[in-house]
């Protein structure tokens, strides 16, 4: 009887604890425990007030408390419609927010010496091009928005995100540029052109100094300041193409057959460059220049290339900064005349 009773106590209890226990894991947590969706409202860049409509890469987001990583494998990336997003904040809490893009270059995030994440943050790209068609942009400034159609006024150097309630966290990025940028446009001399008009087939850019490892001290109150760019070395990367003949694209070549153009495709793609690749010897970087010459009746005369040193003074240029570099073309001798020019010559007789 004994044994009896005391197994029914065993059996009882176990049954309470049980169900103690599944009603504790049912219970849901405060909603401002809970996950609510960090969205990107959208982006500008330092340079252009105007919103990025169409993005071309994805964001890597780092989201920190002051002394921990909340989420360092954030990402933004714009589908085509709109922005999609795999962070999310609790309610009314105190977070910052750090990144870059493209996401896939490869960047990684630590706490500044000294310092904690409301300080600032320390971002290091090893091994990446020296020239590249990328566009490397680094979160400079973030502003949280209640909704998708609020107007911003997002403030270089401020990477303070400050939650609100559920349905309510929405972000403005403001992103500064890594790189220096050129924009190459072209003329003719003036007597050349007289005689002779120059069809583009090709611009590339290259360079011999290597890959880089750069470090950015993002610091509050202040945007990308001065990257450090060191010399990896290796291999010379692929050149970076300005435009191509019509035998790659459906764009016909560019023909300078007055004093001055400049090349509205130069305008649209810009080569990114590492500043510290640039010397006044031209030692690393060069343009060559694949180009048609004709006569002013349209015969092709032949095509040429040519290979100029790219002389530039590193200090001159700082990330976010442009330079236009124009390009001459001069013959250094005279050209024999086609067979075309000799029609209908005019003799002076004095």
């Amino acid at each position: 009887m004994t044994y009896r009773w005391l197994w029914s106590c065993l059996m009882a209890g176990g049954l309470l604890l049980t169900g103690c226990t599944d009603k504790h894991e049912e219970e849901p947590l405060p909603e401002s425990e809970q996950g609510s969706p960090l969205e990107l409202q959208a982006l500008t860049r330092t340079d252009n007030a105007t919103k990025i409509e169409n993005p071309e890469y994805a964001i890597r987001a780092y989201l920190t408390e002051a002394n921990s990583v909340v989420k360092e494998d954030g990402l933004f990336e714009y589908t085509g419609t709109g922005w999609s997003s795999n962070l999310s904040v609790k309610e009314e809490h105190q977070y910052y927010l750090y990144g870059f893009m493209p996401s896939d270059i490869g960047g990684t995030f630590a706490k500044p010496d000294g310092g904690d994440y409301s300080d600032g943050v320390d971002i290091t790209f090893n091994n990446i091009p020296d020239i590249t068609d990328l566009d490397v942009c680094v979160v400079v400034g973030v502003q949280r928005v209640e909704n998708k159609d609020e107007d911003a006024n997002v403030q270089e150097g401020n990477y303070s995100y400050m939650s609100g309630i559920v349905g309510k966290n929405f972000v403005h990025l403001l992103m500064g540029h890594l790189y220096s940028s050129l924009q190459l446009s072209f003329k003719i001399d003036d007597e050349y052109s007289l005689l002779r008009s120059i069809r583009l087939k090709e611009v590339k850019l290259n360079s011999s100094y290597g890959n880089v490892n750069t470090k950015v001290m993002i610091r509050k109150g202040s945007g990308v300041g001065t990257p450090t760019f060191t010399k990896v070395g290796g291999d010379p990367n692929s050149p970076v193409k300005f435009l191509v003949s019509d035998s790659e694209t459906p764009d016909p070549p560019v023909t300078i057959d007055r004093n001055y153009i400049v090349n509205a495709k130069t305008l649209d793609r810009l080569v990114y460059c590492a500043p510290g690749i640039f010397d006044v010897d031209g030692t690393y970087v060069s343009i060559t220049s694949t180009y048609d010459v004709l006569d002013k009746k349209g015969n092709n005369l032949g095509e040429r290339t040519s290979t100029n040193k790219l002389k530039i003074t590193a200090s001159s240029l700082a990330p976010g900064q442009k330079k236009n570099v124009i390009l001459t073309v001069k013959p250094t001798y005279l050209y024999v005349l086609s067979d075309n020019d000799l029609d209908n010559p005019v003799l002076t007789i004095e």
